[in-house]
C-alpha cells in the first residue's frame, strides 16, 4: 500500500491531495509535473506488499500513457483511483433504521 505516516492526522488526505496533484498536471498537459507527481505515488507504495504491484502497474500505466501524451487517459485512471482513497476518508454514513415513538433505543 502506499507509505504514508500513520500518526499524521489525516494520512488518506495526504494520498487524495498527491492523486490531485497528478490529475491536475495531466489536465494542463504539463508532461515533466504529470510524470514527477505520478512518480511521487509510486515512490511511495511499500512495495513488499500484494496489493501495492497492482497500484504500481496503474501507475506505470500512467507514466507511459502520459510519455505517450494520453494525458486524457492517465488523468482518468488517477480520478478514479483518486475517488476510492477519498470515499475511504468520508466516515461511514449507515442509515439509521426507524424509531418508533416512545420506543428507547439504548
Amino acid at each position: 500500500m502506499i507509505d504514508v505516516d500513520h500518526r499524521a492526522p489525516d494520512s488518506l488526505s495526504c494520498v487524495v491531495r498527491a492523486y490531485d496533484r497528478a490529475i491536475r498536471a495531466c489536465e494542463a498537459f504539463d508532461h515533466d509535473r504529470s510524470r514527477d507527481a505520478i512518480r511521487v505515488l509510486r515512490g511511495a507504495l511499500e512495495l513488499d506488499c500484494p496489493t501495492s504491484k497492482g497500484f504500481d502497474a496503474l501507475y506505470a500505466w500512467c507514466e507511459e500513457s502520459v510519455g505517450r501524451r494520453d494525458f486524457v487517459g492517465a488523468a482518468q485512471c488517477l480520478r478514479s483511483l483518486r475517488d476510492a482513497w477519498r470515499a475511504a476518508v468520508q466516515p461511514m454514513r449507515l442509515p439509521l433504521p426507524p424509531v418508533r415513538t416512545g420506543q428507547h433505543i439504548c
